[in-house]
């Protein structure tokens, strides 16, 4: 099924945004990728706690627009073969992929999640 994907920070090779933009063109899922930094990767939790449920609340009534905040796990992001994080970003942004595919109508659950869609704790 072919859908608009907003993915934020693509712009390093071995960064996670990069990666996924691979996987969902190697999927044949998207019609349009929107590149932006919408969001400080430093911002404190907080801060992401209420952009997040800022979004979430905006859109709460748009079943075209799905708003969650996933931790994406431990990921190799520096692109150095000694990194000792488990997931390459290319492995995580695939398991992130498959997540969101999962999410897609799920409007309903925990809006703070990890890549293994459980609860995190905000």
């Amino acid at each position: 099924m072919s859908q608009n994907v907003m993915i934020t920070g693509a712009g390093k090779a071995v960064g996670l945004g990069f990666n996924l933009v691979l996987r969902y063109l190697e999927a044949g899922s998207i019609s349009k990728c929107y590149r932006t930094d919408l969001i400080d990767y430093g911002m404190a939790k907080a801060a992401l706690n209420m952009a997040t449920m800022n979004l979430y609340n905006t859109f709460r009534n748009d079943r075209s627009v799905n708003i969650f905040c996933v931790h994406p796990g431990w990921i190799r992001t520096d692109g150095k073969a000694d990194n000792p994080a488990p997931l390459s970003s290319y492995e995580a942004a695939e398991i992130l992929r498959e997540l969101f595919e999962k999410k897609r109508n799920d409007f309903d659950s925990h809006r703070f999640i990890t890549n293994l869609n459980e609860d995190y704790p905000f």
